[in-house]
C-alpha cells in the first residue's frame, strides 16, 4: 500500500511541474473567454456509470495543457493527454467539438479499456 501511496504522490508532483511549466492557456489563445468540457469515460463502447462530471476551466490562469488521469484506480501508466487536440481545436476558433481517447495504461496484465469522451463548448472575444 505504501508503494501505491508514492507512486500516486510522484504522478501528482510530476503533473503539477508540467502544469506549472506550461504555458497559460490565454497566452496560447487570447480570444478565448471560456471553456467548458463535459467528461464522460467509458469501457469500450459502454457507457460507466457515475462517470460524467463538467470541468470549467479558468482561462486567464489555466495552463495550456490538457491530461486528464485515467478513473481505473487499477490502471497502470494510463492517462489522457488530449493537449494537443484541444490546442488545435482552440487556436481554430471552433465552438463545440468532442475528442475522445483511449487509456494506453494496463490494469494488470491487460490493456485498460477505457476511453474519455470531452465535449468542448468555447466562447471567444469578437475580434476588434
Amino acid at each position: 500500500m505504501h508503494n501505491r501511496s508514492r507512486e500516486a504522490s510522484n504522478r501528482f508532483t510530476e503533473r503539477r511541474r508540467r502544469e506549472d511549466e506550461a504555458p497559460r492557456l490565454k497566452a496560447v489563445v487570447p480570444n478565448l473567454v471560456s471553456l467548458r468540457l463535459d467528461v464522460e469515460e467509458h469501457r469500450e463502447s459502454a457507457a460507466l456509470s457515475g462517470t460524467k462530471h463538467v470541468r470549467h476551466i479558468v482561462v486567464d490562469r489555466a495552463p495550456a495543457l490538457f491530461v486528464l488521469g485515467c478513473a481505473d484506480s487499477g490502471c497502470r501508466d494510463g492517462g489522457h493527454d488530449v493537449t494537443g487536440g484541444m490546442l488545435h481545436h482552440l487556436r481554430s476558433g471552433d465552438a463545440e467539438f468532442t475528442l475522445d481517447d483511449a487509456c494506453h495504461g494496463s490494469v494488470g496484465t491487460a490493456p485498460c479499456a477505457r476511453v474519455v469522451r470531452l465535449v468542448a463548448t468555447a466562447v471567444y472575444a469578437a475580434p476588434g
